[in-house]
This record gives structure tokens, C-alpha cells and sequence, in this order.
């Protein structure tokens, strides 16, 4: 994760390091050229509670912290680009797709650094196991939703993705243990999707939750996490460019780490689909 998102969503900082990470913010590249001791007494704070605050981000220490902070800054310079509105007016081909690509370099980028390793592991591990997944999600997600669900079905497993309302509350009344919910939600406020979340509970069925680290937040208690890059706006944007995108390598990554836990025998059923899905052979 980003240092200077991982100093703002800290939830283990004291008053004294919360007080030092808003100094670390606003001093910018200028903290470069500044010791412990004048970090320390810039921020009102002693020198041990600077190893504290880096030892609580996961750092070695002030060194790692400087050169956190400078690779961030090069990160954010590599990528000018407006999440929410990454092209104007008038703006030809050639730009249009070049700001895209940023967008897509920035938001792949920030989705790596967010999502966890062992979390993509848990939540593999729980769809090799599964006897029935369960996708629910609404909106645009749909459409990686069910590219997800294509893709668990060409492999053998036995996967539903309803678009209604209705189905989803029914398939989830109708879950049990043995089954496992993914549940995409880029913001978590959802309240059909939060409706789910209790009759899952009560059925002990394993939730993975797609979503950012906010969506986290406000539902929290469920199997696996798998975060998004959250720096898209929900309202003020042109369109979901970043949270597809996010949203999409995401159930990849997912798709492909439960793949290569069976790999045999979904490389066994592809094998034995060939010969009812292979394309007629060409003509002439």
C-alpha cells in the first residue's frame, strides 16, 4: 500500500504519531533533507515516537520511511493523471488513449500495492474447496461478475451470478455450509448486497469481499478481504474506468491463484469440453 494512504488509514496511531504523520504529509519532499532530531522537533514530538510511528507502518525505520515517501512521489509523478476525469474536451485519439493507459498503469499499480497476498490465498483456497460459489454484486460489476463466473464454469465448477434482487436473497437462503459468497461492492454501501451479508452469516458461508479499504471498514467480520485501488470518486467521475479495471485484475488474480491450486483437473476438464466447444474449423 501506498505510505501516504497507510499513514492516513492507520488505526494504531497515537495522538502523538497521528500529530507526526499530518507533519510527514504536509512537509512533502522537504522532509528529505531533514535528520530524526528535526523531524522530531518539527512535528512537537520526541525522537522515540518517530521509531515508533515507523515501527507501526511497518518500516525499519526513518531511512525506510524516507525512501517510502520518495518512491511515492515518483509513482505520482509517473502517472499525471485525473482518475475521475482523465480526458477534456476536444482532446484527439492519440491523448485520449494515452491519458487511458495511465489511468489503467496507475489504478493496476495502486490495486497491487492494496491487495494482500495471503488474503488472495485465503480466498483461493476457499473456492478450491467449495462445493457451489456464489457471486453477488449489482451495477457494473456485473460484468467482471459474470466474465468471473464464465470463466469458474469453463473449469468444472459450479458457479451462479443472478442479476435480480430477488434470486440472489433466494440462493442465498438456499446456501449452506460447503458454499462460498463473493460478494463486489467497490464502496460497501450497497444495501441489498448488505442484506446478504447476514443471511450468509447465519448459514456459516465464507464471504470473499471485493471492495476498497473503506468498503472494508463498514462491513466488517467476513472470511477474506480483497482491496481496490480507492482513489476513483463514487459520484464526481465520468464513468467507472478505474474501479472496472481494479475490480477486473482483482477476479483475475483470484480466478488464476484457484486455478493453480487444481490444476490438473481443470486442465482435465477443459480437455474433455474441446470436443463440444471447439469452433468449427475454417473453410477453404
Amino acid at each position: 500500500m501506498d505510505i501516504h494512504r497507510r499513514i492516513r488509514e492507520s488505526r494504531t496511531l497515537t495522538p502523538a504519531e497521528q500529530q507526526l504523520g499530518q507533519s510527514v504529509l504536509a512537509l512533502g519532499e522537504r522532509l528529505q533533507g531533514l535528520t530524526i532530531k528535526e523531524l522530531a522537533r518539527a512535528a512537537a514530538v520526541s525522537v522515540p515516537t518517530v521509531h515508533r510511528f515507523c515501527r507501526k507502518l511497518g518500516l525499519a525505520g526513518f531511512k525506510e520511511l524516507k525512501v517510502e515517501l520518495a518512491r511515492s512521489s515518483a509513482t505520482a509523478e509517473a502517472a499525471p493523471v485525473d482518475i475521475n476525469f482523465p480526458f477534456t474536451a476536444g482532446e484527439d485519439a492519440e491523448r485520449v488513449a494515452a491519458h487511458l493507459q495511465a489511468l489503467y498503469d496507475a489504478t493496476l499499480r495502486d490495486t497491487r500495492e492494496l491487495l494482500d497476498p495471503a488474503e488472495l490465498d485465503r480466498a483461493a483456497d476457499l473456492l478450491a474447496r467449495a462445493r457451489r460459489i456464489d457471486i453477488y454484486t449489482q451495477s457494473h460489476n456485473l460484468f467482471p461478475a459474470q466474465m468471473l463466473c464464465e470463466r469458474l464454469i469453463s473449469v468444472g465448477r459450479e458457479v451462479t451470478c443472478h442479476e435480480r434482487d430477488e434470486r440472489q436473497i433466494r440462493r442465498a437462503l438456499a446456501s449452506g455450509e460447503g458454499d462460498v459468497a463473493v460478494m463486489i461492492s467497490y464502496s460497501g454501501l450497497n444495501p441489498h448486497l448488505r442484506r446478504l451479508i447476514p443471511l450468509l452469516a447465519e448459514r456459516r458461508v465464507p464471504v470473499i469481499f471485493v471492495g476498497t479499504p473503506a468498503a472494508q471498514r463498514r462491513n466488517p467480520g467476513l472470511a477474506v478481504y480483497l482491496n481496490v485501488s480507492d482513489r476513483e470518486d463514487l459520484q464526481d467521475r465520468i464513468t467507472q474506468f478505474a474501479s472496472h479495471i481494479a475490480v477486473q485484475f482483482v477476479l483475475d488474480a483470484l480466478f488464476g491463484c484457484m486455478f493453480s491450486r487444481t490444476y490438473d483437473e481443470g486442465l482435465a476438464f477443459l480437455e474433455a469440453s474441446l470436443p463440444y466447444t471447439r469452433l468449427p474449423a475454417a473453410e477453404g
